[in-house]
């Protein structure tokens, strides 16, 4: 079980791979803030298939609740603090790309996965052909991703 945060969720839909998901997991909860992130603007790139991704039942959404204090407490969005409420109470990794998520993860011992950690166990298991042009992809798109991360990625998976 997973629970997803909106920029990996984005990030996979851009790049036509949300289907990478229950292969590595086998749950996958959207908080419905996240959710509502996602696709308050139907016609943005990824938007369609997080729709389309939830309709095939794909992951799941879920209510959350004390999202606006969590949030405020640690300075993060609303999103962001539903998903770590859930994947705190559901005691499973979260989703998670942006710094100051990760941190206050880590501060609440919730085990943290991302994007490029998801992008690399898919090339690991034969679920993708090569990283690189998928990290160009999300440069194109605006995606930053460290670059001290990315070459980390990249040499694991053989690529440099």
């Amino acid at each position: 079980m997973v629970v997803a945060d909106s920029g990996p969720l984005i990030a996979l839909a851009r790049l036509e791979l949300l289907r990478l998901l229950p292969s590595h997991f086998d749950e996958v909860l959207v908080p419905d803030e996240v959710f509502a992130e996602c696709t308050i603007q139907p016609q943005r790139l990824g938007a369609r298939a997080i729709l389309a991704a939830r309709e095939s039942g794909l992951f799941e959404c879920v209510a959350v609740t004390g999202t606006a204090q969590f949030a405020a407490d640690h300075l993060l969005g609303r999103g962001e603090a539903a998903a770590l409420i859930l994947a705190r109470d559901r005691a499973c990794p979260a989703l998670v790309d942006e710094r100051k998520g990760r941190r206050v993860a880590q501060q609440l011992g919730i085990p943290v996965v991302g994007t490029v950690g998801i992008l690399l166990a898919a090339r690991q298991a034969g679920n993708v052909d090569a990283l690189s042009p998928l990290f160009d992809a999300l440069a194109a798109f605006g995606y930053r991703v460290p670059a001290d991360l990315m070459r980390e990625a990249l040499r694991r998976a053989g690529e440099l």
